[in-house]
Formats: structure tokens, sequence, C-alpha cells
């Protein structure tokens, strides 16, 4: 269920993001922006544990700061994979990574509280 839900969390941050932002996201349609979350799911899952083990050290000196950078490329890699998402430079590539950190979060605590 928690998968699920994520899933369709992060399907309306697309959205919603496209919607809010435009000219910084484009969405074709709903069934994009669902293929897009499972990307980024199956990129989160596999990918991004990869990158964080390879910049260690990086990550390790900037104090974590890098897990943002991480965060982008996973997020860059998901709009290259999914034909019906297209992020519009990396200004908003870092915004986008910045709303799906704190959306991410949100979900992780309200499944603690329960």
């Amino acid at each position: 269920m928690s998968f699920l839900y994520k899933l369709v969390v992060n399907t309306l941050v697309f959205v919603v993001f496209h919607y809010l932002f435009p000219y910084g996201l484009t969405v074709k349609d709903w069934t994009s922006a669902f293929v897009a979350a499972i990307v980024l799911a199956l990129l989160n899952t596999f990918l991004k544990p990869l990158l964080h083990i390879i910049s260690f050290p990086i990550t390790f000196i900037t104090l974590g700061l890098f897990s943002i950078v991480i965060n982008m490329i996973v997020l860059a890699v998901d709009a290259s994979l999914v034909s019906g998402i297209t992020i519009h430079g990396w200004g908003w590539v870092f915004i986008l990574s910045l709303v799906f950190s704190f959306t991410q979060s949100l979900i992780t605590s309200t499944e603690r509280i329960r």
C-alpha cells in the first residue's frame, strides 16, 4: 500500500508542478506522469544507492549537500527515459528535485506517525 501511495503522490507532483510551472516542466498526460513516477521509483531503488556509494567521499566533504546533485541526476535520467516528460533546464531540475525530496520526507514522516 505504501508503494502505491508513493506512486500516486509522485504522479500528482509531476502533474501539479506542470500546471503551476508549465515553462519548467512539460507533462504530456496522466499516463506519462504515472510512468515517470514508476521509472523514478525504479531509479531510486537501483541507481540512486549506487550513485551514493560512488560519490560518498564528496558527499562526506560537502556534509551531505551533494545528495541534492544525486537527486538531480536521477530526476534528469527519469526525464530522459520517459518520452512524455520534459524538464526545461537544470534550474528546474533543481527545483523539482527539492519538491520531490520534500514530498518524500512528508510521506515518510506521516508513515512514522501511523
